[in-house]
């Protein structure tokens, strides 16, 4: 009978161990969850973003702020696009903001298989030093789960931002990390 139980043995601690496992594997799930955004309708993010002065490939501008891009999935409304950000240069001169709003789609978002994106075309209005410039082509990319690239088109903001889309994630780590942003 001691021969048998040592032959179970091995099955037995496999079973007590995938029963363990399940439990965290699921656990981990629940917490890596995008809390921030809890429906499929509304991102809330951050910028974090670099670009340069178009003459080498290293940065000289360093973008950080947020957004809100809400209705994105609606069939009713037109989504809503908001984002504020400081730009600062990387020596940490030359400190501004610049807004984006008044997002209009025009036509249909486009949804990009291959790279796991969805696309929204259409125009916003940009806060520049001297006032907002109405009508900016923009293109705002969903990159999958986690990113966001904006692209506005830079001949009509004196090429402020060069060619370079301002990038961003889908998550905030002040909701994420409260006692960082207090």
């Amino acid at each position: 009978m001691n021969y048998q139980f040592f032959r179970l043995l091995p099955i037995l601690a496999i079973v007590l161990l995938s029963s363990l496992v399940i439990p965290f594997g699921s656990l981990h799930t629940a917490y890596s969850k995008n809390l921030i955004n809890p429906t499929d309708d509304t991102i809330r993010g951050s910028i974090t973003s670099n670009t340069n002065n178009g003459t080498s490939v290293d940065p000289s501008w360093i973008l950080g702020g947020v957004f809100k891009f809400s209705n994105i999935n609606s069939m009713t409304a037109s989504p809503t696009f908001n984002s504020t950000f400081y730009m600062v240069k990387v020596d940490g001169t030359a400190n501004h903001t610049h807004s984006i709003y008044d997002f209009k789609l025009a036509g249909q978002q486009t949804i990009g298989n291959t790279i796991n994106s969805t696309m929204y075309n259409g125009t916003s209005t940009v806060t520049m030093r001297e006032d907002p410039v109405n009508n900016v082509p923009t293109q705002i990319n969903i990159l999958g789960d986690h990113a966001i690239s904006i692209n506005m088109d830079g001949s009509v903001i004196d090429n402020h931002f060069e060619s370079q889309p301002i990038f961003g994630t889908q998550h905030l780590i002040c909701v994420g990390q409260p006692s960082y942003c207090q």
